[in-house]
């Protein structure tokens, strides 16, 4: 993870989630790997509108499996934001 959406993402789930950064890849499954429930998601929801400027929507952020996914999701909505 290296650029502005990578890092601020990473930040999230560090700060806001209280996660570790040792367990947190690309490849992480929320709920499984990284323990993420309802509130954990909700928190994650805001932190990302807030800090990145894109809302998801709640099909968005639950049928994201990884951390991958969900930065994909992010990714695709900044892209039609700037169009």
């Amino acid at each position: 993870m290296s650029d502005q959406v990578s890092e601020t993402l990473q930040s999230i789930l560090e700060e806001d989630l209280d996660l570790s950064a040792d367990n947190v890849t690309e490849s992480s499954l929320l709920v499984n790997d990284l323990g993420m429930d309802s509130v954990a998601f909700a928190i994650g929801v805001v932190a990302i509108e807030e800090r990145l400027g894109v809302q998801l929507t709640e099909r968005e952020i639950y049928n994201s499996t990884t951390v991958g996914d969900l930065e994909g999701v992010i990714r695709g909505k900044l892209s039609s934001v700037a169009q």
